[in-house]
This record gives C-alpha cells, sequence and structure tokens, in this order.
C-alpha cells in the first residue's frame, strides 16, 4: 500500500494551461476518504522535488531521533536507567533520591511496565514501613499504577 498519493491539477488561466500538484496522505475517518496535503501547491516539478526533500529530511530525523530512543537509556524525571535494570536496580536508585516530590516525579515518569515492575518489588520484597518504602505504599495507587 502507499502511503502518499500524487494529487494534480490543470486549469485555464486565459490562454495557458496552468498545472499544479501536490502530495497527500490518504486518510479514512469515520468511514469517509480524505486526502490530507503533505506538501504545499506546486506549479513545477521543481519546486516539489523541494518539497519532498524536506520530507525526506523530516524522516530522516525522526529516524535518529528513534535510534537514540532504542539505544539510549531508559529515561524517567531526568534520572537514567540502563534498558536491562532489573526492578531492584531501579528501586535502589529510586530510593536515593533526595526530596519526596523528585522521587515521585521519576518513578511516575517510568513507563507503565516498569512502574509495575518496580511496584511489585516493593511491595513483596522491601520494608514499607520505613523510608522510601512506607512512602511509596502510602502514596502508591495500584489502579493507577503511579504514586499520588
Amino acid at each position: 500500500m502507499d502511503i502518499f498519493r500524487l494529487i494534480t491539477e490543470q486549469r485555464r488561466e486565459g490562454e495557458r494551461k496552468k498545472k499544479e500538484v501536490f502530495l497527500a496522505i490518504d486518510l479514512k475517518i469515520a468511514g469517509t476518504d480524505i486526502s490530507c496535503p503533505v506538501t504545499e501547491i506546486c506549479s513545477s516539478h521543481e519546486k516539489l522535488a523541494s518539497e519532498v526533500k524536506g520530507i525526506q529530511r523530516n524522516l530522516e530525523v525522526l529516524l535518529e531521533k528513534a535510534k537514540a530512543f532504542f539505544e539510549g537509556p531508559l529515561s524517567a524525571g531526568g534520572v537514567s536507567f540502563p534498558e536491562e535494570s532489573s526492578a531492584e536496580e531501579i528501586w535502589n536508585a529510586l530510593s536515593k533520591i533526595g526530596g519526596e516530590e523528585k522521587f515521585v516525579a521519576v518513578f511516575n515518569d517510568l513507563d507503565d511496565a516498569r512502574r509495575k515492575e518496580v511496584a511489585e518489588h516493593v511491595l513483596t520484597r522491601c520494608n514499607i514501613f520505613a523510608g522510601k518504602g512506607a512512602v511509596f505504599s502510602a502514596r502508591y495507587n495500584e489502579t493507577s499504577g503511579l504514586m499520588e
């Protein structure tokens, strides 16, 4: 399936024919087909080529961002955790964070799966009556998976 579609238009302006094109993405919303323009209307091949190069540059930037995301460490609230970090290792790092609000913010910035892993670790293997464990158990909402 092609993502882009070339939309062409020919019209008369006086004695001359005017040709214009643009690129669009076809969308289906609530059963209705809609062509969504992704370039300016172009009256020359050179202008369209320039528009396409802009799209290519944008896609390359997004691809680099995705690469950095996949290769980089897991980050939450300005604190980085290597991808292979265990729930215990993340909890150890979290419990060393000074300030309760920063501690809560970093925990809440973890993705859902990581938060649940850490919560299970804390609630089943840690002392929840002292230190950060007490803060965690008092503020953790099991339904939302967040500390409030």
